[in-house]
């Protein structure tokens, strides 16, 4: 199974993802966590920065292509691939980013990506976000209110589209674990 967790910065995607983990583990899956942009060399170079728009997009594509082959590399050997963030990020942040290339970064995408089991957005409030990750020291350009509102309202719009269950961030992570856990069993 195929699962990720979406949403902006400081909805607590990384712990839940964690906790998530946790739990398969106890119930004996073998689970495999992950995390866009990766942590390899297309990954680390994307952390750089600086590039074009399209550039970027490009980049992020490549890297989730090579994300993808390992996805399918451990669905295939019967593990849980728990993702923190995956593609419906590459249209929310670059979306709000670049207006006018939406569809054209779901067309090079759309080649490169595996449809999760389960897509879960969490929303919080951008402000309570940032408040949440202020302990992280200098904020990245993706880090300020007015972005992330559009990139809220990026995902708010796709979750509605594609029929992603919304999970309110500011609640106790064990309602949202608890929710998320009923989704997985239903689709065992």
């Amino acid at each position: 199974m195929f699962v990720v967790i979406e949403g902006i910065d400081g909805t607590g995607k990384t712990t839940l993802c964690r906790f998530l983990a946790e739990r398969l583990i106890q119930e004996g899956h073998d689970v495999v966590t992950t995390a866009e942009p990766t942590d390899g060399p297309i990954g680390e170079l994307i952390r750089r920065r600086g590039f074009d728009p399209r550039a970027e997009a490009l980049l992020f594509a490549a890297d989730r292509s090579c994300h993808t082959a390992d996805i399918e590399k451990w669905l295939s050997q019967g593990k849980v691939v728990i993702s923190d963030r995956y593609y419906v990020s590459s249209l929310a942040y670059q979306g709000a980013s670049h207006e006018g290339m939406a569809e054209w970064i779901a067309a090079i995408n759309g080649p490169v990506i595996r449809e999760p089991d389960i897509t879960v957005v969490l929303d919080i409030d951008p402000t309570e976000g940032l408040d949440r990750i202020s302990s992280r020291g200098e904020n990245s350009r993706f880090e300020a209110v007015g972005y992330l509102t559009r990139v809220r309202e990026n995902y708010l719009r796709i979750a509605a589209e594609k029929g992603y269950p919304v999970m309110d961030a500011s609640r106790d992570r064990k309602e949202t674990l608890a929710e998320i856990m009923k989704m997985i069993r239903k689709e065992e």
